[in-house]
């Protein structure tokens, strides 16, 4: 895990994602405050992070267990006028120190996976304010997983097993209790910038970790992923799920 998060180090954003998704789907959570408290987990540099702060005029805890993403998080947050309604928080989105119900919205952009989704579901529901929301984005599957090339479901089964596809995921929300409000692709423009830095990222750190075991695992397997979206872009993608817990 180390490693990869060296290798994330640098980039704009830790996955696909823009503050007009970002928008998008906070503009779905109908109700919220005029400043609602929201709890981030996954946050890395910021990339919602700020855009959150900007839309809602609410304060963002943002939580993540690497610090360096956290420092550049409070630097990009001075430099864009936020940084009294951000809280960078160095915490584990599966062991989360927070009273209960003490949140109006719950995001996590491109982080959950890390913990499982039906986990996450059911870890961070208890946070959230009765008639408040969690929005994730998760890589899903676009089509049936039966019908995709056999190279690209090998890769996926062994990269991410439990991806799901959309509306899975929307009925495991629903088993977990929420209400599901919504769902989006994120545009694929999102993906060919965040994977243009990535391959920017793997050309620098390939010098310094190209020669240790993990890695080179980590650079071949990244340059094998962005490949097989450019082979195959209707396969996969992130989808954005926007869910209320009832009041």
């Amino acid at each position: 895990m180390e490693m990869i998060f060296k290798i994330y180090e640098g980039l704009d954003r830790e996955g696909p994602g823009s503050f007009e998704m970002t928008k998008r789907a906070y503009d779905m959570c109908e109700g919220l405050p005029d400043r609602p408290e929201i709890l981030e987990l996954g946050c890395g540099s910021g990339g919602a992070s700020i855009p959150l702060a900007q839309i809602s005029g609410g304060t963002v805890t943002a939580t993540d267990v690497h610090r360096p993403f956290l420092d550049v998080l409070v630097e990009r947050a001075k430099a864009a006028g936020v940084a009294d309604r951000i809280i960078a928080a160095l915490m584990d989105m599966g062991d989360i120190q927070a009273e209960p119900e003490s949140f109006d919205l719950v995001w996590s952009e491109g982080a959950a996976y890390m913990i499982g989704v039906d986990r996450a579901f059911a870890l961070w529901k208890p946070f959230l304010k009765p008639g408040g929301y969690l929005c994730i984005s998760n890589a899903v599957w676009r089509i049936d997983p039966e019908d995709a090339p056999a190279d690209l479901r090998e890769f996926w089964d062994n990269c991410y097993p439990a991806m799901g596809t959309a509306e899975s995921c929307n009925a495991a929300a629903r088993a977990a209790g929420y209400e599901p409000v919504g769902n989006f692709t994120i545009d694929a423009g999102c993906w060919e910038a965040f994977y243009g830095d990535v391959e920017r990222r793997l050309d620098e750190v390939e010098l310094l970790y190209g020669n240790e075991p993990e890695g080179r695992t980590i650079i071949d397997l990244s340059r094998v992923e962005i490949d097989f979206y450019r082979r195959y872009p209707e396969a996969v993608g992130y989808e954005f799920l926007i869910l209320a817990k009832p009041r």
